[in-house]
């Protein structure tokens, strides 16, 4: 007779005691991946359908109706603040302290903010006659 030894597992070892069937988690692992392909195919198919139904019932656009441009809408956002305001600030004072023609024909001219304050300090502001009493 062979001797064979025999040990005692106790009743909890504290670990598995024995493996996970291969075949078992190769069977779950399949079918996930087939629930995962089944809900891409699924989902493609659903926007497809859905795309080809707004495209048969959207109103045609006019050809004459504005394009979209690449440019982004405003308001856009500033890239370089300091300098962008020191830009404007520099073309306000440029337009607040110089002689200009305003319209040519009419006469009509830009002076600078210091002379005009000088001219109504010594001349006043233009005021409207006196509107008659009715008899």
């Amino acid at each position: 007779m062979p001797h064979t030894e025999h040990t005692e597992h106790p009743a909890d070892p504290g670990y598995e005691s024995s493996d996970a069937s291969a075949r078992t988690l190769l069977v779950w692992g399949a079918g996930l991946v087939v629930v995962l392909i089944t809900a891409a195919v699924t989902t493609g198919l659903f926007f497809n359908a859905l795309a080809a139904y707004a495209k048969r019932t959207d109103p045609k656009v006019s050809p004459l109706a504005a394009t979209e441009s690449s440019a982004r809408p405003e308001p856009r956002l500033l890239e370089k603040e300091p300098e962008d305001l020191a830009a404007v600030r520099k073309d306000e004072d440029q337009v607040l302290r110089t002689y200009d023609w305003v319209d040519r024909e009419r006469g009509v001219v830009r002076i600078p903010i210091e002379r005009a304050l000088e001219l109504v300090a010594k001349e006043g502001l233009p005021s409207r006659p006196a509107a008659r009493k009715a008899p």
